[in-house]
């Protein structure tokens, strides 16, 4: 018998490739469930996952099988399954004529569950299925959740894209009119971005914060030998003081402001930079960034593929002063937070403008460095604050970074409230996860497809 309650994940990214952010945390979901799902059940009652994901194959962006079946893996156990959302491949994805179509395909999907199921929670992950709100009430017992990590109107500052823009205030528009629309308060600025930018009914919003999966393997910091090896792999000379920075290579990223503000410090630090090619336009970027550094003379190691063991390895070195987020706009960086559990022992403390999502993770001067980006020279005199910093110091800054992650960045905790949130628990059911984190050590059934193919999974 099926259970009377099913969650359907709708995302294009973490299902069946693993490029960004967003991957990231549908990994995390994945994860989570993998690992905490009977936990889950027994807080809000049984609930069967559905992953709804773009057809996949060769026109998904960095398609890796390994990907797909490990989110099988984890589901089809469960009594849920990955569904295939059929779309001409020909055209773009990140279009809104394809998004429409996308959503409009999730819709159905959340309506053939609710033929088996009493109450279906669809979860809308970012702008491609924003498009959910405009379905919702359509079906008896279907809800609709849109998770929006980001907007144009953040992304593309100062000049979005008029389409996506259109988009994404016809869905908040809907979802401000239907009673079973919801919008995720991800966190403090984007909520009130929402707010403000796009009109959002205050009273539309349920909480669930950007978490990880703490217990993760890949987020323990690595022995330090571990470190060195992949330091000394890379070239990076261990003589100067490491700048570390990881991002796509994508103006949004900032990683060109960073290379500027070194040029003052050519003498006095490295720079270790992971910049990731998106497609082969923004591989131009990564050809712009090693000929800038060359003719700045600045020390540099630019690394243009991903694999996830370097970020970790960079941040947890003891010759990583600082790990610099300089974007340009960002709701909230993956990478801030791993940091904080990769570098608990040694290593690095991150550097990040306060401006959007950065200051509800970092507090200036307590787990982290904030600096004004409209001031110029601000990222440079950040860099010279950061490697002013006594080593008694920089354990301050780490043991608090790691401390506030571990703290408020649970995602199962996260997930079971916001399930708890649609779905009535139980009489006398724990408000807690039952036995989490600490005291749940079952190994999960489902290990994580190796990384090494996944060529954006800590950006920022």
């Amino acid at each position: 018998m099926p259970s009377t309650k099913a969650l359907l994940y709708c995302a294009v990214n973490g299902i069946a490739n693993n490029t960004n952010g967003i991957g990231r945390q549908t990994k995390t979901l994945l994860a989570t469930l993998d690992r905490h799902h009977h936990q889950l059940a027994a807080h809000v009652g049984a609930f069967t996952p559905y992953l709804a994901v773009p057809e996949p194959g060769p026109a998904t962006w960095n398609y890796d099988e390994a990907d797909l079946m490990y989110a099988r893996r984890v589901v089809e156990p469960l009594g849920g399954q990955v569904i295939p959302l059929p779309y001409d491949t020909s055209r773009p994805l990140w279009h809104p004529s394809t998004w429409r179509h996308l959503s409009a395909e999730a819709a159905q999907a959340a309506a053939d569950l609710a033929d088996r199921h009493e109450k279906v929670l669809a979860i809308g992950v970012d702008t491609p299925f924003a498009g959910l709100a405009h379905h919702a009430g359509a079906r008896p017992g279907v809800e609709v959740l849109l998770a929006l990590f980001s907007t144009a109107r953040i992304t593309e500052r100062p000049h979005p894209d008029t389409g996506r823009l259109a988009w994404e205030k016809e869905a908040i528009a809907a979802a401000n009119r239907h009673g079973a629309a919801w919008v995720a308060d991800i966190g403090t600025f984007l909520s009130r971005h929402l707010k403000h930018e796009y009109g959002l009914d205050p009273a539309r919003l349920r909480p669930w914060p950007s978490g990880l999966h703490l217990t993760a393997a890949d987020l323990t910091p690595p022995a330090p030998t571990e470190a060195a090896r992949i330091v000394r792999s890379l070239g990076i000379p261990t003589g100067l003081p490491v700048i570390a920075a990881i991002g796509r290579t994508d103006p949004t990223k900032g990683l060109d402001l960073l290379i500027e503000a070194l040029a003052p410090l050519r003498e006095k630090v490295h720079l270790a930079m992971v910049a990731v090619p998106t497609d082969d336009e923004r591989a131009t970027l990564l050809t712009e960034y090693r000929d800038r550094c060359a003719k700045l003379g600045l020390s540099a190691t630019v690394i243009g593929h991903f694999d996830r063991a370097v970020p970790r390895a960079l941040a947890a070195w003891p010759g990583t002063r600082a790990l610099a987020v300089p974007s340009r706009g960002e709701t909230l960086a993956n990478v801030v937070f791993e940091t904080g559990l990769w570098a608990q022992h040694d290593g690095a403390i991150v550097l990040a403008p306060n401006i959007d999502g950065f200051p509800e993770q970092i507090t200036d001067g307590r787990n982290g460095l904030l600096y004004d980006p409209t001031v110029p020279g601000a990222l440079t005199a950040g860099v010279q604050r950061a490697l002013a910093l006594t080593s008694e110091e920089r354990a301050g800054l780490r043991e608090a970074a790691h401390q506030r992650v571990t703290t408020e960045r649970d995602a199962a905790e996260h997930l079971a409230t916001l399930l708890a949130s649609f779905w009535q628990p139980p009489p006398g059911t724990a408000t807690t996860l039952p036995g989490h984190p600490a005291t749940d050590a079952r190994t999960p059934r489902s290990p994580a497809p190796p990384s090494t193919h996944h060529p954006l999974e800590a950006t920022p």
